[in-house]
């Protein structure tokens, strides 16, 4: 019996890349008005140089995109002169220029209808690399709980999330169904661990390696309850 569903969220309910860019822009609009010496260090260069710096002496932080974000704009903002206690204001304050609007995410095509129907037969859980915030993007209501990289000590496919997901729902990975679109770190990953799992190729998928065989593909999240569902026939009575 099917218990919990676990879901990645970006580039599996929505497209993540032009988010990302509109929210990057947004933000850079906002530090040129305010601090306009700090916007030379937004060039790409300069910036993946910045993160590369502080990724070098904050290792622990490498994958945790808020807490990055925000020690690469305090550092950003102490190289334009700020004190500490300015940077760190001006920080907290860009960040949240640049996180409201990488919420603004358009859900796939029967997104939502998809989460109504299956929320109301199971426990769904968020697990994701990225920062999604549910309740800014409008989703918080179909979902139990919700891990990312920020919460956990190691993102996906390491194993930490989705035992994260197992342990708060009090499931055995065999109970448990994991949605993404990324084949290694979410279908081989969750495999590896005895969930099932459903493949969602989409145009923004990353390219599977020859061998990937995902036990469940569907090409649209209206296709999802079915694969469920079939998973469920599946499994001996």
């Amino acid at each position: 019996m099917i218990k919990l569903i676990t879901f990645d969220l970006d580039n599996t309910l929505w497209e993540i890349d032009p988010v990302i860019v509109k929210a990057d822009h947004a933000m850079r609009e906002w530090i040129e008005q305010q601090v306009p010496a700090a916007v030379a260090r937004l060039e790409r260069q300069a910036f993946m140089a910045l993160r590369k710096a502080v990724v070098s002496e904050h290792p622990d932080i490498a994958h945790k995109p808020t807490y990055l974000r925000k020690k690469m704009l305090h550092r950003l903002f102490l190289d334009a002169n700020l004190s500490h206690d300015q940077a760190t204001h001006m920080s907290e304050q860009a960040f949240e220029v640049f996180f409201h609007h990488r919420n603004q995410v358009q859900l796939f095509h029967d997104g939502e209808d998809m989460l109504k129907e299956l929320c109301r037969h199971y426990r769904l859980i968020a697990l994701t690399n990225g920062n999604a915030h549910l309740e800014r993007v409008g989703i918080s209501q179909y979902f139990v709980a919700h891990f990312n990289a920020d919460t956990v000590a190691n993102p996906k496919p390491h194993a930490d999330m989705f035992l994260a997901a197992l342990d708060f729902a009090g499931v055995q990975p065999q109970e448990c169904v994991h949605i993404g679109d990324h084949p290694h770190e979410d279908v081989d990953a969750a495999a590896a661990l005895g969930f099932h799992t459903i493949w969602f190729k989409s145009d923004y998928a990353a390219p599977p390696p020859d061998d990937f065989r995902p036990a469940h593909t569907v090409t649209r999240l209206a296709q999802i309850p079915a694969a469920i569902r079939a998973i469920e026939q599946s499994l001996p009575s």
